[in-house]
């Protein structure tokens, strides 16, 4: 454990938090993320902002708090490296037991470490704990309060909780809950492809179970220039030179479901040993084909990549069912 100084100046024998915020062009909202880490009731801590080259103003308000705060440690890329290196940077700067990413137009909850802490070191298995979540706009306006819940995701079986982070549909919002920064090391951590918030949340899954702590702690913002609302859910090929912009563009495949799913036959063998609970896994896997259309939105995804094919299935429906109404059972309309 690293002895580190709490807020108030004085040694502390608590386990040393890492909190990471990866920020690119941040100025408006970055500095009500950095005063919620300082805020934090929890008094053993350290704030590591990896600026991946911001252009704004944000270079200038991260350096005045770690002037101001010998918990802040500031770095900046000569370059943008894309969102999942800077990502994984703040992981690597990390010296706690425990690791938390926050993104720069989020919040914290005064107390969400001192009961994110307790509720892990009460579970010394846990790999992660999640938060109760209060969604707020641009100008702070609450807009509702809610929690994830992922049915099994507390079991000793890792079939079971592997089953709970795959089928449960989420926004991956607890990629952003406090980890155990052993369970990371070794891990897929930020994948430089949309969604591997989703293949990282599957792996700890494997790895152990989950905590959660009721209380809406975890103060997330949505707003119209949020980089994933702005561009990301309307651009494939932005999404992915946003998490990697060295990619070739002929790589940055919109192919979302299809790399999800590859990712997560790929952590079975990686994390699982036993045999009996590999195939336990593998079997959920391939239940996933048949649960929440994930057949159909990898259909929509090949369409979208591939334009022809679309014309081809079209012309195949015409043939089937003719220009009007459907067969009973037939796949419904690919928007």
């Amino acid at each position: 454990m690293i002895n580190c100084v709490g807020n108030d100046g004085t040694a502390n024998s608590s386990p040393l938090v890492s909190i990471g915020l990866p920020v690119f062009n941040g100025e408006a909202y970055v500095g009500q993320a950095i005063e919620s880490v300082l805020q934090q009731t929890y008094p053993c801590l350290e704030l590591i902002i990896h600026d991946n080259a911001s252009t704004d103003g944000t270079e200038q308000i991260c350096r005045s708090f770690a002037a101001q705060d010998a918990r802040v440690r500031y770095f900046r890329n000569p370059r943008n490296l894309g969102a999942a290196a800077n990502y994984n940077l703040c992981f690597e700067q990390a010296r706690g037991t425990y690791f938390k990413w926050t993104a720069h137009d989020d919040r914290m909850a005064p107390e969400y470490l001192a009961k994110a802490v307790a509720a892990l070191e009460a579970a010394p298995d846990a790999v992660l704990c999640t938060v109760g979540i209060t969604e707020i706009d641009g100008v702070d306006r609450p807009l509702r309060t809610y929690a994830n819940h992922f049915p099994g995701i507390d079991s000793a079986s890792p079939t079971r909780r592997f089953a709970a982070a795959i089928h449960t549909r989420h926004q991956c919002e607890d990629f952003f809950g406090l980890f155990r920064r052993a369970a990371l090391v070794g891990s897929e951590l930020h994948g430089a492809y949309s969604g591997s918030d989703r293949v990282l949340l599957a792996e700890m899954a494997l790895r152990g179970p989950w905590v959660s702590v009721a209380d809406p702690l975890f103060i997330h913002r949505e707003h119209e220039n949020r980089y994933t609302r702005a561009i990301l859910l309307k651009d494939d090929r932005a999404a992915a030179l946003w998490q990697d912009p060295s990619q070739p563009v002929q790589r940055t495949s919109p192919l979302f479901y299809s790399m999800v799913y590859r990712e997560y036959l790929r952590l079975v063998p990686k994390n699982v040993r036993d045999t009996m609970t590999r195939l336990g896994c593998y079997g959920e896997l391939l239940r996933w084909w048949f649960t929440d259309e994930h057949a159909i939105d990898l259909l929509r995804d090949a369409l979208k990549r591939y334009p022809a094919l679309e014309a081809r299935v079209r012309a195949l429906k015409l043939r089937l069912v003719g220009a009007s109404g459907t067969r009973p059972g037939s796949l419904p309309e690919l928007k």
